[in-house]
């Protein structure tokens, strides 16, 4: 993958003829999010209404004196009429809310972003060549440019690119407390990166924004949202999502949708209230000879503002209008102190400040299979990286240049990943031990596990812990706690970061060797959990991946009450016997899988955590059928002594006559002593574990099937 100071993309011969291009994805939500505003803000609407008189009055003088070419155009400002090829230049803040996903993207796919926006409004896209003949001679060159800010509010170095671990990246677009890391937008241009966005009227949007003039000149909410898969043309994006930016500056700049903000694209015909951009009714497709609304005039099916997605344009009203929109220093509009001599130098745009790096790098994974890539990606945030230097270990290549580097694992075992990140003022490197974790392609478990973790500790070669997001509290082992003996896991969560979030990883099994399909099939696992308070919302949830972590599966959810086993308190949580509860987890999904991996993610409240989280016996098979038909009561099934010094007793009842086998297996599934198979009445039994073998210490497993149905006892040898 090429360094992001050599990326190029050509556009040229993109868009032939009438050739019907199927819009992709999801659409603008301004309209909506317009609406919600001034429903609920009845004030609004008068406020826009004159903004809007004014601009189409500017427009109408314009375009009777007419808009020139498209590197000159008539303005409206100050109540002056004047001609001008001044390019003006907004300062851009991107601020990336994430939750440790692929939605905290590269910073090299928010510089592309403003890399196709400065194109777009410099109409230096190659794509101008396709726009049909009807409009080119009106296509406007809007000569506006935007650049990251290096200056952030308080003075400091930025690169302009802002990252926050933050719930609400899935975005709530009437949330306007989301809004909270807007820099003051009458000096930046603020981009909201996020996971989802749910807009008013229940749909899903990929990005909005509001028109000038909604708000109070500074409020935070007066910014742009977008879907992390809508910035930018590379990562996470795509070439027919690239111009999102280009479609939503439009809006920022006081441009409506062609068809105007009455109605939806393709419902009915509306205008924008620009005179030389057709009526339209809109497009969902490429159709470019669409004349719908007005017989014989061919509507403007390649505006950047329409939905059509092969869109290569402005016309020269529009750039009036946007043009007028920054120049406007009347009002509340509050576009004109963002273009400033003062304020470009405030943020760092006409005078540039160049830190040393402070080293950030994040990784599309971190645990895969042999033979497995992974990509890296730069996530330095105070300034600009001009050399990105990287050590692999384990890895091929070994050593990497690049700024996003693709790596090959194909060894097992974890590694270490270290990067140096330079510019002209320095360099800093980082380190990140035990990182990657690369497996097997052959299950761990070959048997059945049966873990209380009192002889091991965790992480280890088979269980593995992630460091835990925005600075949080990792999984960890407890030696002096446990549901059966002194020893968990546990995840200390009381002072934990709000929103942080932790997982634990389990070895990986080969359940077909397991189990035979049910519709009941589960593990078991032992969990206790204390609120602080009664609205303390932790949450724990279980996933299951079978392809080695490169996707995974919701198998188990609760939080809050329901994943409490007490009562809340305060005080530092240690949980007593009573306090502690089995759950059981479906995973007939999975029952032919022959290397499946769990995971245990951990999730703070993401306003003040709750208290701490205890995990204690997880036992994979626990097979719920045998269990249901044949319990522990029923059966008197019983261990003892458990631990043993070397050797033990298992004794049970049948109330009838059974086909019984009794085994004992290792850690590893190895049977290490056969005890019986035969059919057996019903009577009593008890037979001696270890006794002929003289089991050497360790964990060891009893199992027995009683018709078909396994049940399995834990034994420790001391």
């Amino acid at each position: 993958m090429k360094k992001i100071i050599h990326y190029t993309i050509a556009l040229s011969g993109l868009f032939l003829g009438n050739v019907v291009f199927a819009q992709q994805g999801l659409h603008c939500g301004t309209d909506e999010a317009m609406k919600y505003v001034i429903s609920n803000n009845p004030e609004v609407k008068s406020r826009l209404d004159a903004i809007k008189t004014e601009a189409e009055k500017a427009d109408k003088e314009a375009y009777i004196s007419g808009y020139k070419n498209e590197n000159t155009f008539n303005q409206k400002g100050n109540g002056n009429n004047s001609v001008s090829t001044t390019v003006y230049t907004i300062p851009v803040v991107f601020h990336i809310l994430h939750v440790g996903g692929s939605e905290n993207i590269s910073n090299a796919q928010c510089i592309d972003a403003v890399r196709i926006m400065n194109r777009d409004y410099a109409k230096m896209n190659a794509d101008t060549t396709v726009t049909i003949a009807q409009f080119k001679g009106i296509a406007g060159t809007p000569n506006i440019q935007f650049a990251l800010a290096t200056i952030d509010p308080n003075g400091n170095c930025t690169n302009g690119i802002n990252r926050h671990y933050d719930v609400n990246t899935n975005w709530t677009q009437n949330n306007f407390g989301a809004y909270a890391y807007t820099w003051d937008p009458r000096k930046y241009l603020n981009v909201y990166v996020v996971k989802s966005i749910a807009a008013s009227g229940g749909f899903q949007a990929a990005a909005y924004t509001y028109l000038p003039g909604t708000f109070s000149a500074g409020n935070s909410a007066d910014c742009i949202v977008s879907l992390y898969t809508y910035v930018g043309s590379i990562g996470a994006s795509n070439l027919t999502d690239s111009r999102t930016l280009t479609h939503e500056t439009g809006h920022w700049l006081n441009l409506q949708h062609p068809w105007g903000n009455n109605n939806g694209a393709g419902v009915t015909c509306g205008d924008d209230g620009v005179t030389d951009t057709p009526i339209t009714k809109g497009h969902l497709s490429c159709v470019l000879t669409s004349a719908v609304c007005t017989n014989g005039v061919v509507e403007n099916v390649q505006n950047y503002m329409d939905y059509s997605y092969c869109t290569t344009m402005f016309t020269n009203g529009q750039v009036t209008r946007m043009r007028n929109t920054i120049i406007n220093n009347t009002g509340n509009v509050g576009r004109s102190t963002i273009i400033g001599a003062v304020n470009l130098a405030a943020t760092g745009v006409t005078s540039p400040i160049v830190c040393a790096p402070t080293v950030g790098f994040t990784a599309n994974k971190t645990i895969v299979c042999a033979g497995s890539t992974v990509t890296f990606q730069d996530s330095t945030l105070n300034t600009h990286v001009t050399s990105w230097n990287w050590s692999f270990p384990g890895g091929i290549p070994a050593t990497s240049t690049d700024s996003i580097p693709v790596i090959t694992y194909n060894t097992t075992g974890t590694y270490a990943v270290s990067y140096t990140a330079t510019n002209s003022a320095g360099d800093s490197t980082l380190t990140r031990s035990n990182y990657i974790t690369v497996m097997a392609n052959t299950a761990t478990y070959q048997n059945q596990l049966s873990e209380s973790f009192e002889t091991i500790t965790i992480p280890n070669a088979n269980w593995a812990v992630s460091n835990a997001t925005n600075g949080g509290i990792n999984w960890s082992h407890n030696n002096t706690t446990g549901n059966t003996g002194t020893h968990s896991v546990e995840l200390a969560n009381l002072g934990n970061t709000a929103g942080s979030s932790s997982t634990l990883y389990t070895p990986s099994f080969n359940i077909s060797n397991i189990y035979q399909a049910s519709s009941s099939t589960k593990f078991n696992f032992s969990v206790a959990y204390q609120q602080q308070t009664s609205t303390s919302a932790d949450k724990l949830q279980i996933f299951s991946s079978t392809d080695c972590g490169q996707s995974w599966i919701s198998r188990y959810a609760k939080s809050g009450a329901t994943l409490a086993t007490t009562t809340p308190s305060t005080t530092n949580f240690v949980p007593t016997a009573a306090e502690w509860r089995t759950e059981q987890v479906n995973i007939n999904a999975v029952i032919n899988s022959t290397n499946v991996l769990f995971k245990f993610v951990f999730t703070a409240d993401p306003t003040t955590p709750g208290n701490n989280i205890y995990i204690d016996d997880i036992n994979l098979p626990a097979s719920t059928t045998g269990i249901k038909t044949l319990t522990a009561n029923e059966l008197n099934l019983q261990v003892y002594p458990n631990p043993a010094a070397h050797a033990s007793t298992l004794s049970f009842e049948l109330a009838e006559k059974h086909t019984t086998s009794i085994y004992v297996t290792n850690v590893l599934g190895s049977v290490v002593e056969k005890i019986i198979s035969a059919p057996l009445a019903a009577g009593s039994y008890a037979y001696a574990i270890g006794e002929t073998t003289n089991l050497s210490s360790g964990v060891y497993f009893i199992n027995m099937t009683i018709d078909g149905n396994l049940l399995t006892k834990k034994l420790i040898i001391q």
